[in-house]
């Protein structure tokens, strides 16, 4: 993994942002049987990889932040900023901590 400036990060999911928006916009009317599921597998392929960076941002915050800063349990913060259960906050600390690389 390399290094990245604060503004890098943001510019790229600003642009992320914005293509997933334009994503959004289509109505894949055109598109044959076939072309819909390429699609589909583009989708799942690009899911997948998204949870790299989202494993590697939780198992920093387990490594590096207190429950000070976090406002509470990593479990309970996860839930409350992603609006998401618990339970489902859990499930992702514990895939990040066995699938992520783990920022030591």
């Amino acid at each position: 993994m390399g290094s990245s400036s604060r503004e890098g990060i943001v510019e790229v999911f600003d642009a992320l942002d914005a293509d997933v928006d334009r994503l959004c916009g289509l109505s894949f009317d055109v598109l044959t049987i076939p072309e819909r599921l390429r699609a589909l597998e583009r989708l799942e392929r690009l899911a997948r990889r998204l949870r790299t960076p989202q494993h590697t941002l939780i198992n920093q915050l387990d490594l590096q932040a207190s429950e000070e800063e976090l406002g509470g349990t990593l479990r309970s913060a996860l839930a409350d900023r992603l609006r998401i259960t618990t339970a489902e906050a859990g499930r992702r600390i514990d895939e990040a901590a066995d699938l992520g690389n783990a920022a030591r």
